[in-house]
Order: structure tokens, then sequence, then C-alpha cells
């Protein structure tokens, strides 16, 4: 009977030992498992790492991209601005020439049509028409000289001078709207703004 309990003993604990080294077996497997399953879990966090570091890189070049387009636009509008400001000057340049040449023209050419007029007797008459010279109203063609009351064909027309009336220049002459006008009294006292282009150095 001593001998049976000792071998069931002997029995229950080779079966004992048994299930233990069963268990270390399915814990070593498990953690065997586990230790892949952890290596590759590292493995896929080192690509997203990999991934997320060029995604930076890629959105660092979206922004240096961006800026760089951003910074040639502005570049781009002020040449712009500065070539239109710089076309608007040329224009104003190309008027002011092109008006003081028609203004140098037109006082040439006075200059020499009354230069070209010959007094006789008596001291001679000013060439040209300046401040303080007597003048009349030339009869060529028959019509009033209008009388106004400022420079510029816009300006109210008071009155009407005949060919022939005489009168002294007062104020000029200034250039617009293509003539030289100046600012007279008649002899019978009336004074306004002529048209240069009307008025003779000498009586006709």
């Amino acid at each position: 009977m001593i001998n049976f309990g000792n071998k069931k003993k002997q029995e229950e604990e080779e079966k004992a030992r048994a299930e233990l080294e069963a268990q270390k077996e399915q814990m070593s497997k498990a953690m065997r498992e586990m230790s892949g399953q952890v290596e590759a879990k590292a493995k896929e966090v080192a690509e997203l790492e990999k991934k997320l570091e060029a995604a930076k890189k890629d959105a660092e070049k979206v922004d240096v991209a961006n800026k760089a387009v951003a910074d040639a636009q502005a570049k781009m509008r002020q040449m712009q601005a500065e070539l239109n400001k710089a076309q608007q000057e040329a224009n104003k340049a190309k008027a002011a020439a092109a008006s003081a040449a028609t203004s140098t023209a037109s006082a040439a050419s006075q200059a020499v049509a009354e230069g070209s007029r010959v007094v006789l007797g008596g001291a001679p008459k000013p060439a040209v028409l300046a401040v303080g010279v007597t003048v009349w109203v030339q009869k060529a063609g028959g019509k009033n000289l209008r009388l106004r009351d400022k420079p510029g064909l816009n300006s109210n027309a008071f009155d009407g001078l005949a060919p022939g009336t005489q009168m002294t220049l007062l104020e000029g002459p200034t250039q617009l709207d293509g003539y030289p006008w100046w600012r007279i009294r008649a002899a019978d006292g009336r004074e306004g703004w002529v048209a240069g282009t009307e008025l003779v150095l000498q009586p006709e």
C-alpha cells in the first residue's frame, strides 16, 4: 500500500511537471509571437516616421515654391505699375513737346508775317506783338474780332471789334486752344481778350 501511494504521488508530480513544462512552452511561444508582433509594429512605426519626414520635406518645398510665386507676382505688379507710370510720363512729355512746337511755330509765323510788313514814313513799327504795342484788327475777311472775358474758345464772347479797330496790348500772350490770346484795351475803352492771329501792327 505504501509503494502504491508513493507511485501515485510520483505520477502526480510528473504530471504536474509535464503540465508546468507545457505551460512554460506556451508562455515561451506566446512571448516569441508577441516579440515578433512588437518587431513588426516597430518596423511599421519606422516606415511611418520615414513617410512623415518625407511629407514634411515636401510641405516645406511647397511653402518655398508658393513664397517664390507670390514674390514673383508682387514684383511683376510693381514692374507693371512702374511701366504704366513711365508710359504716362512719356505721353505727358510728348504732349508738352507737341504743344511747345505748335506755340513756337505759331509765334515764328506771326513774327515773320509782321516783320514782312513795310511801314512807309515816320518811325518804324515793332516787328512783333508785345505788351504796350498798338495794334489793329485786320480787315482781311471782313469779320468782327470776338472780345472775350478770358482766354480760350470756351470763354464768354461778350462783344465784337470791327475790322480796323485800334487797340493797345495790355497782357499776353497766353497760349490756349491753338491761339495766342492777348488782353487789350480798345481805343473806345473796351477791354477783354482776343485771339492774336487776327491782329496786325499797322492799319490796313
